[in-house]
């Protein structure tokens, strides 16, 4: 059974991923995309994790795990490939 605390925690993640989205296709630089896009990665590990909690499934703690790793990787490419200038705004 899903109790109130876990639709609420799913509503206000979702509610912040929505606002981040904005974020992520108006921002004006690139460095505010990249930002945007490693605050929906954390707002998507969040929500795995909650159903991981609500289905007591470990299976959702590795994928939010994975989730995490890959998103570190990129961030770190892409903000290589920032500093470097390789990318224009």
């Amino acid at each position: 059974m899903i109790s109130w605390i876990d639709l609420v925690s799913q509503a206000m993640i979702v509610a912040a991923l929505i606002l981040t989205l904005f974020r992520l296709v108006k921002g004006p630089s690139s460095f505010d995309r990249l930002l945007a896009g490693e605050t929906m990665a954390l707002g998507l590990i969040g929500l795995i994790l909650v159903q991981a909690g609500i289905r007591e499934a470990r299976l959702y703690v590795d994928a939010a795990l994975s989730l995490a790793l890959f998103s570190f990787v990129g961030v770190v490419v892409f903000a290589r490939f920032l500093e470097q200038g390789e990318i224009d705004d």
